[in-house]
C-alpha cells in the first residue's frame, strides 16, 4: 500500500499459478480504479457501476478457484480448508451485495466502508486463504509430472 491509498503488487501475492495471478492482479486493478472514482458523494449510478463490476469478475475468479479446485481434489482432500476458503468467496459476495442493498435502500455510505473491505479482503484472501489451495495445486502438479518423467 502506498501513500494515495493506491494497492500495489508485491511479490507475496504472486501465487506460481499463472490464471489466478493474472486474474488477481485485475482485482487489484480494479480496486484502485474504485479507490480513485468513487467518493462518499459520488451518486448511485457509480456505487452500482464499481461494485457490479468487482463483484461480477470477482464471481468469475471465484469460479475459477473453486474449478481448480475440484480437478485437482482439493475440496475431497482437504474438505475443510476448501470449505473454509469458498464459504470466504460467499461472504464476500453476501457484503458486496449488503452494500448495494443500503446503498440502493438511500444508506449514504463512506466511500471507506467498500474501499477499505476491498483493500483488506484482497490482501488477506490472497496471502492467506489462497496459498492453502495453490500450494495444494501446485504440490498435485509436481507429483504429476514426476510421473510422467518415471
Amino acid at each position: 500500500m502506498n501513500p494515495t491509498g493506491k494497492m500495489v503488487w508485491r511479490r507475496e501475492f504472486d501465487t506460481g499459478i499463472a490464471e489466478i495471478d493474472s486474474q488477481h492482479r485485475a482485482l487489484v486493478k480494479m480496486f484502485n480504479k474504485a479507490n480513485v472514482e468513487l467518493r462518499d458523494d459520488s451518486s448511485r449510478g457509480v456505487w452500482e457501476n464499481l461494485t457490479h463490476e468487482f463483484l461480477g469478475y470477482a464471481l468469475f475468479h471465484f469460479w475459477t478457484e473453486e474449478d481448480l479446485a475440484a480437478q485437482y481434489g482439493y475440496d475431497q482432500e482437504k474438505n475443510d480448508e476448501a470449505t473454509a476458503h469458498f464459504n470466504q468467496h460467499l461472504l464476500f459476495a453476501e457484503k458486496i451485495n449488503e452494500i448495494r442493498t443500503r446503498f440502493r435502500q438511500g444508506e449514504r455510505l463512506p466511500r471507506a466502508v467498500l474501499i477499505d473491505f476491498l483493500r483488506d479482503w484482497l490482501s488477506t484472501h490472497i496471502i492467506d486463504s489462497d496459498k492453502w489451495l495453490v500450494a495444494f495445486i501446485l504440490e498435485k502438479q509436481r507429483q504429476a509430472s514426476e510421473m510422467l518423467s518415471v
